[in-house]
């Protein structure tokens, strides 16, 4: 009788499915693609300043400029009146009141104040303009709008 004789270190490879070697690659590739992609989509999130880029720090400026005083006008409705609130000053008076209520801060605030007129959704449009003539004739050179609220 014949004997087999069996070879030592050799196993019978049995292939069980796909390569997977290809899909790994491309799953790799897209992860990266999307990592890249939405760092560019978020917000930044670094803290930024206005402060002036000066050798040795703020200690060489002689003089410091305020930034102009921001005065917010805010317009609401309430029944068929128009209430008028800046801080807290309201009035219903667009013509008297609040023509009086400006020319005395403009004396206090300065020339440079900015004035936003900020007027609810449901204000009529002549009482916005009622509004940006006060302050005109009141002597605010810089006036602007702002995004009406709901």
């Amino acid at each position: 009788m014949a004997m087999k004789r069996k070879r030592i270190g050799m196993h019978a490879a049995h292939h069980v499915g796909p390569n997977m070697t290809p899909m790994v690659d491309v799953v790799m590739v897209i992860l990266i693609f999307f990592m890249l992609g939405s760092s560019f989509t978020s917000p930044v999130w670094y803290l930024t300043n206005n402060t002036p880029a000066i050798r040795g720090g703020m200690s060489d400026v002689k003089t410091s400029k305020f930034p102009p005083v921001k005065l917010i006008i805010k317009l609401d409705r309430r029944g068929t009146k128009t209430m008028v609130t800046i801080g807290a000053f309201q009035t219903e008076n667009l013509n008297g009141d609040l023509m009086h209520w400006l020319n005395k801060r403009r004396k206090i605030l300065g020339k440079k104040t900015q004035v936003i007129i900020k007027p609810h959704e449901s204000v009529p449009y002549q009482d916005v303009i009622t509004v940006y003539s006060d302050c005109v004739r009141a002597r605010y050179h810089r006036v602007a709008f702002g995004m009406p609220t709901r």
